[in-house]
């Protein structure tokens, strides 16, 4: 009796719990993953972003003051 009790607990409580704890650490660890890839690649569009804007050279206008024309 006390066998079949203990077959009992560890197959239908334990194994079951530890599968479950399994997956969701897989799933976290996915999750993870994943959003350090989304981090990093904001980084780098960020940067790239940064040096796209330091390298343009800019553009030197003269300034003309404005004048009124007169109707006659």
């Amino acid at each position: 009796m006390l066998i079949y009790f203990l077959y009992k607990v560890i197959f239908q409580v334990v194994v079951p719990v530890s599968n479950g704890v399994k997956t969701v650490r897989q799933n976290m660890e996915k999750m993870q993953q994943q959003q350090a890839e989304a981090i990093k690649k904001a980084q780098q569009a960020s940067t790239a972003a940064a040096t796209a804007s330091k390298k343009e050279a800019p553009i030197e206008a003269e300034y003309i003051d404005f004048e009124e024309v007169k109707k006659k």
